[in-house]
């Protein structure tokens, strides 16, 4: 038979009274002693649990706010799909009116007996400057341009090898030789030179309003960038683009050339303000 263990707890008072004893049992102790641990591990285990919880719940907000920007970027998305496809759909109505206008316009040039069937570059320019004028009425636009819509960009690499020049002669005009001298020195815009069919692009968006040869600008491209702005040019060895086309800031238009006359690959670059030609340096960037 095994024999039981105890052990004995005294308390001492202070007034020498009588002393307290305690007999308890050492299993008493094992309970107490695997109690302590169990317990400990149960606190340890609710703690990991909670922490899991806890970064489950983090990640589930997370998410959420994920899912929440994501469905706000959708429906700006959206909005833009709308916004693009409304421009698009003006677009092609623009360009059926320019071209049921030019198409009305060569055929009443044919009864007239004048050849080619065309709208001159001004009639052309009026029609697109009416059209602008009926837009900004119809969608209440602001007065001032959009940053898309000022030529602030270089419309091919190269270096400018003829500067613009208004034809002042200085002093006081006295003659016929002071006139043909300012005509002489008169350039209307740049010259950049650039390597041959390298890319000119459109230095704001705009319409396409004139496309086609001249003796002296050669091949060359007119755009109408809206609020009297336009800008040309000429000397290209390609075209890729016609009369009505809407082009974006940045967009080929052609390539540079040796057309018209000209002394080697280069590209000649007007802005004219309201019909007056004026220096580009002062937009490029």
């Amino acid at each position: 038979m095994t024999k039981k263990r105890y052990i004995t707890i005294q308390i001492l008072p202070d007034d020498s009274s009588a002393v307290w004893t305690f007999k308890l049992r050492y299993r008493f102790f094992e309970f107490l002693f695997y109690a302590i641990i169990i317990a400990l591990f149960a606190t340890a285990l609710a703690a990991v649990k909670i922490t899991e919880i806890n970064g489950k719940v983090l990640t589930a907000n997370h998410l959420a706010s994920i899912n929440r920007e994501l469905l706000q970027k959708q429906e700006k998305m959206t909005l833009l799909e709308k916004e693009l496809s409304q421009v698009a759909d003006q677009e092609r109505k623009i360009r059926g009116i320019l071209q049921t206008f030019i198409a009305e316009q060569g055929a009443d040039t044919a009864k007239d007996g004048n050849q080619g069937g065309r709208m001159s570059g001004a009639e052309l320019d009026k029609f697109v400057a009416d059209v602008r004028a009926l837009e900004r009425k119809r969608r209440g636009m602001s007065p001032y341009p959009a940053r898309d819509q000022l030529p602030d960009i270089w419309p091919t690499a190269g270096i400018i090898s003829q500067k613009f020049n208004a034809g002042s002669v200085p002093g006081k005009s006295t003659g016929q030789a002071d006139a043909a001298a300012s005509a002489e020195a008169r350039h209307e815009g740049i010259d950049i030179i650039a390597e041959n069919n390298a890319l000119v692009s459109a230095a704001a968006a705009g319409i396409v309003v004139q496309a086609g040869q001249d003796r002296d600008l050669g091949r060359f491209v007119k755009i109408d960038h809206d609020r009297g702005v336009q800008t040309l040019y000429g000397h290209l060895s390609r075209s890729f683009v016609q009369v009505g086309d809407h082009v974006d800031k940045g967009n080929a238009i052609g390539s540079v050339g040796n057309t018209g006359n000209s002394f080697g690959p280069h590209l000649h670059y007007e802005i004219l303000i309201r019909g007056k030609s004026v220096d580009p340096e002062q937009y490029l960037k």
